[in-house]
């Protein structure tokens, strides 16, 4: 029977991006998988320049949620200085003069790093999910040549290597990850199996989310059958250029006791 690392996300405010068009960066009902790769990589001490390592996990790990309680939308209206379009396009032409090479600004401190004279003010319109819950499961595909075992995972999250946060680092836990190692016939049982200490701390919130519960999970499961299944760019290409490609997301709502006529509620 395979074998699952489920853990517990919770705190005040998360963020889980997905497709950023202009000032608008809005946040998924539910974890992406690039995000929650990013808390196993930072408590493993991967840094996002070890492609090699990113490459492993990518390939090696699935991943599956289970949204306990999607909490409020939350939007924030944003300033920060940054380097504009025209100081970019101007930089990446002295670059191409050069012929060194050149991507845009892909860390807060790399955007800092132009002359504080030059840079403008952006504006940001920014979505964080308020109060919400969930629980994730990870195992190792078949096959894979990765360079941790499920239980040398397991102890990293336990004592991360580097602070996890939900998304965005103004986004940090407020209970313990308790990572498990579960043997189940699917992700979403696992999950369901998977038994946490904080549950009478959150019964305010796992109250709250009744009716709005739904599961979300990659690959084919015996027994296992999506209500809809969804297109998510979040798979990592290279962490450290923020270039991501597409991966299927089935999906369907959840309930500890199942009625038939289920459906994915909306998550607005």
């Amino acid at each position: 029977m395979p074998s699952f690392l489920c853990f517990r996300l919770h705190g005040p405010l998360a963020s889980w991006g997905e497709i950023a068009v202009g000032e608008r960066r809005p946040s998924a009902p539910h974890p992406s998988r690039s995000a929650v790769l990013g808390i196993l990589a930072a408590a493993l001490g991967v840094r996002r320049d070890d492609s090699d390592a990113w490459g492993s996990l990518d390939a090696g790990i699935g991943f599956a949620s289970r949204t306990e309680a999607p909490g409020q939308l939350l939007v924030d209206f944003h300033t920060a200085q940054g380097p504009g379009e025209k100081l970019l396009r101007a930089d990446e032409r002295e670059a191409r003069k050069r012929k060194a090479p050149w991507h845009r600004p892909a860390t807060r401190k790399e955007e800092l790093a132009f002359a504080r004279a030059d840079l403008d003010t952006l504006l940001s319109s920014r979505q964080y999910r308020l109060d919400a819950l969930w629980t994730v499961a990870l195992w190792a595909k078949e096959g894979a040549a990765l360079p941790w075992s499920i239980d040398a995972m397991r102890d990293a999250l336990r004592r991360p290597t580097f602070v996890p946060y939900l998304g965005r680092k103004s986004c940090p836990l407020d209970v313990p990850l308790e990572p498990q190692v579960v043997e189940a016939p699917d992700p979403v049982t696992a999950i369901a199996s998977a038994g946490f200490g904080t549950d009478e701390l959150l019964a305010m919130v796992i109250a709250g989310g009744r009716g709005s519960a739904t599961v979300q999970w990659e690959g084919a499961w015996p027994g296992l059958a999506p209500e809809q299944t969804v297109r998510r760019r979040d798979r990592v290409l290279s962490r450290s250029r923020w270039q991501f490609t597409e991966r299927e997301e089935h999906q369907k709502a959840w309930s500890a006791a199942p009625e038939k006529g289920n459906h994915v509620p909306e998550q607005g």
